[in-house]
């Protein structure tokens, strides 16, 4: 998916959702939508620390034990809200 249809799918999403993504390898992740925001992060280089650019993302909550983490934009096929 591109970032523009990602950020069309979860449009009328209240936060706090769950959703169901269907990634590229074919696995199915059940999530729960934290952000509408879809960007990338920039290079940030702080001398000795170079922290890489990320590429636009979703940002979900997997679960007590998995806290928040993003789910690259690129790897998504398919967004859907499950309740």
């Amino acid at each position: 998916m591109t970032v523009d249809e990602v950020k069309e799918a979860i449009t009328d999403v209240p936060l706090g959702s769950r959703l169901q993504i269907i990634k590229r390898n074919g696995s199915i992740l059940e999530a729960v939508l934290m952000s509408y925001e879809v960007t990338g992060t920039k290079a940030k280089d702080y001398g000795e620390l170079v922290v890489p650019a990320l590429p636009p993302a979703l940002i979900v909550r997997g679960g007590p034990r998995f806290g928040n983490f993003r789910v690259d934009v690129e790897e998504i096929i398919k967004i859907a809200w499950v309740g």
